[in-house]
């Protein structure tokens, strides 16, 4: 069963993460990170699209050379996402998405 809320609660938090990483504002998105990847722990599906977000971020903060926000992103998704929930194509690009953070 879904939450309560959690239809809406969901992209509100995803729009406002995005929000402040356009702006360059990763630090202080990482409270909004969290709380999203604290959402329904028991939700697979929902797991996986955590995890796409997760790994976006992660590009965009080495990109933007914001490495401990990216480094604390992982830590975030790791600890609160459980990865037997993930598929290939989520793990792989969670892969990606470290290995861009440790070339630098």
């Amino acid at each position: 069963m879904v939450e309560p809320g959690l239809t809406h609660r969901f992209p509100m938090l995803r729009r406002a993460i995005e929000h402040q990483v356009v702006q360059g504002r990763f630090d202080e998105s990482l409270r909004l990170v969290e709380e999203l990847f604290s959402l329904a722990p028991d939700d697979a599906g929902l797991s996986k699209l955590k995890a796409r977000f997760a790994a976006d971020l992660v590009k965009r903060a080495v990109q933007a050379q914001k490495i401990e926000a990216a480094s604390r992103i992982v830590e975030l998704f790791e600890s609160k996402v459980p990865a037997a929930h993930l598929g290939d194509q989520e793990r792989q690009a969670l892969k990606r998405a470290k290995e861009d953070l440790v070339s630098l």
